[in-house]
Order: structure tokens, then C-alpha cells, then sequence
């Protein structure tokens, strides 16, 4: 089977922060994966033999880990696969661990390093999550899988949400740029919605966006300060505008109809693309 070949010509040019971070980011995956990385094509074989699967993701962002989420309970359901996840996991923030792992009945964590993707096999899927149920041959939906219950917020049900949050590779796809900018506050101009836009409190990451939003439209905020408010909000919300994040993830694991605005076009970006979100390029716009 063939190794996939990704096409950098379509990655935006990285500014000093982003290099920078992009090269701590490769230390410590270097740090903390196993020498002898098991490649994809063989780790099927490996699991159905031992009868167990330890997953070891090594990047750490909300939407990574949630690639791997839906795996543990198909495996055991499916196979008779129990999964592990390793405690060498790069994680953003533990509140990504608590969420994604903590939730789940189908994990326990353990000290030895485990799979990560590595070596990916050819394939015709969108997501991650596609290619991942694929390649254990698993029967799934190809979405990500949360085992948090969302509760109902009176003060944004049946209400317009945007969303202006993104990770720490939000400068390389351009959210800082002060043209996205300028044609994210054009764009709403043109849809003429009254909504109400999320802050989020719990990081201390500057996002120029939300302030000229405010200054804009004077809309009705709402702050939240975890994960799970974050998904409360989701699931609540009528209509949702979002950035490309783990926020668009855990939109596709509750299977919410919603609106992600784009401005560069990383071939990453693709593996995210879960087909309950409609993807708008703001360069197109």
C-alpha cells in the first residue's frame, strides 16, 4: 500500500511565531514518541493479535485527540479490542485530556508508549476519523465521539452563535491577518444576523477578532470558561459560525449543521473537514 505524499504548495508561509512553535511542537513529539514507530499498515495485525490497542497521539489539540476518540468503543464493541491511552500523549491542556479521555468508559491510561498515526496508508476518505474506522476495519460513522451530555442554555437556544476561537496554529492558517479580518466582518455584514458571540475565558490567547466584532456589531456576549460550557453553547445554539479548531470538532461529534469560515487552505485542513460542517473560504467570498 502507498505512503501518502502531502502537497505543501498550498500551505500559507509561516511567520517567526508560528515557526517557532511548530519547532517546540517537534521537540517534544520527538521527545515523547516510541524509537521504533509501529506504521499503520501493521498495527491491525498487532492489535487483533494482542488483543489490546495503546494510542499515544502526538499532537495535542482538541480536534487531534478527538480523531482517535470513537475508536475505544468500536474496538472493544467490534473486535474484543481493549484500548489504552498512553500517559506520553502530547496534550495542549489537560481541560483537552479531562474532556476527550476523562469521559470515556472505554479507556484506561497506562505508561507505555503506544501507536500514533505514522506512515499513512493511501486512502480516498476526507477525515481522519474515516481513515481511522477503516483502517481497523471498523463499522462507524466517521465522526468524532464525545461521552459528555450537553445541557440546554435557555439564554442561546434556538439563537445564532460565532465562534471566533482557534488553536495554536491559528496564525499559520491566516486568522491573524488583517484581511481575514476585514472579510470576516464583511461577510456578516452581508448575512445581516443578529447573534451572539462566544468569549472564551479560560485562555489567556489574544484574538483581535472578538473586539472588532464588538466594535462592529455591539452584539450580545456570552463567556465560557470550559470545555463543556463549549459544547453546551453547540448544542444549544439554532445557527453556528466557526473558525477551523477543535471547536468545529466537537460540532461534528454532536452532528450540528454548522458554518466554518476558512482563509487558508493547509492540506491538514482536509482530515478536519467533517462533512456536517459547511466549509466557506473567505479568499472565495
Amino acid at each position: 500500500m502507498a505512503v501518502i505524499k502531502a502537497d505543501f504548495k498550498m500551505r500559507p508561509k509561516h511567520n517567526w511565531y508560528s515557526k517557532i512553535v511548530r519547532k517546540f511542537y517537534k521537540i517534544r513529539v520527538n521527545k515523547m514518541k516510541p524509537k521504533n514507530p509501529i506504521p499503520d499498515r501493521q498495527i491491525l495485525e498487532k492489535a487483533q493479535k494482542e488483543k489490546e490497542l495503546v494510542i499515544q497521539p502526538v499532537c495535542g489539540g482538541l480536534g487531534d485527540h478527538l480523531t482517535y476518540a470513537s475508536l475505544p468503543e468500536l474496538l472493544l464493541k467490534q473486535k474484543g479490542i481493549k484500548t489504552y491511552i498512553s500517559n506520553y500523549s502530547v496534550f495542549d491542556s489537560k481541560a483537552v485530556c479531562d474532556f476527550v479521555w476523562g469521559y470515556n468508559p472505554y479507556i484506561e491510561f497506562t505508561d507505555r508508549k503506544g501507536w500514533f498515526t505514522y506512515q499513512q496508508l493511501e486512502h480516498g476518505f476526507l477525515t481522519m476519523d474515516k481513515y481511522f474506522q477503516s483502517l481497523f476495519e471498523l463499522d462507524g460513522d466517521g465522526l468524532p465521539k464525545i461521552y459528555y451530555k450537553p445541557k440546554i442554555i435557555e439564554e442561546i437556544k434556538g439563537k445564532t452563535i460565532v465562534d471566533t476561537s482557534f488553536g495554536p496554529t491559528g496564525k499559520a492558517n491566516g486568522y491573524f491577518e488583517p484581511d481575514f479580518e476585514k472579510k470576516f466582518i464583511e461577510y456578516f455584514k452581508k448575512e445581516s444576523h443578529e447573534f451572539v458571540l462566544i468569549l472564551h475565558r479560560h485562555s489567556n490567547r489574544k484574538n483581535r477578532l472578538e473586539e472588532k466584532l464588538k466594535k462592529a456589531f455591539s452584539p450580545a456576549c456570552y463567556e465560557i470558561r470550559t470545555i463543556q460550557e463549549l459544547v453546551d453553547v453547540l448544542s444549544s445554539a439554532e445557527n453556528r459560525y466557526l473558525l477551523h479548531s477543535g471547536t468545529a470538532s466537537i460540532n461534528a461529534a454532536l452532528n450540528k449543521k454548522s458554518n466554518v469560515l476558512n482563509y487558508y487552505k493547509p492540506p491538514a485542513c482536509n482530515h478536519f473537514k467533517y462533512s456536517c460542517n459547511n466549509h466557506i473560504d473567505l479568499l472565495d467570498v
